[in-house]
């Protein structure tokens, strides 16, 4: 065989070996940058779920008035009712006013 002929036989098979080469580097570029995005996923969403988690789980203090009917005496001194809530039940009891006053304005 001479050497016109054997680079003709190799030719072919560097081709095919280029061919799945690329085939293999592409398929692996591919996963990488599926796990990657899979992980910028997985982050954001985890950001996200502890901001919700502290928007709607933070412990909202709230203190009324002195209410004088209720509290006679000394025990005015120490202040109207104090209340420590989650902001949920503040959105359920705001809520269901909203319904009540609209079921209530419904049978006027």
């Amino acid at each position: 065989m001479n050497r016109s002929s054997s680079a003709l036989i190799m030719t072919p098979i560097l081709s095919e070996i280029w061919k799945e080469l690329i085939k293999w580097w592409k398929r692996v570029w591919f996963e990488a940058k599926l796990k990657a995005r899979l992980q910028m996923i997985e982050w954001q969403t985890q950001v996200e779920a502890e901001l919700e988690r502290k928007e709607r789980f933070e412990p909202v203090y709230q203190e009324k008035e002195v209410d004088p009917v209720l509290q006679t005496g000394e025990s005015q001194l120490l202040g109207g009712e104090m209340r420590l809530v989650a902001k949920w039940v503040i959105e359920e009891e705001n809520e269901r006013k909203v319904n009540e006053q609209s079921e209530s304005d419904e049978t006027r």
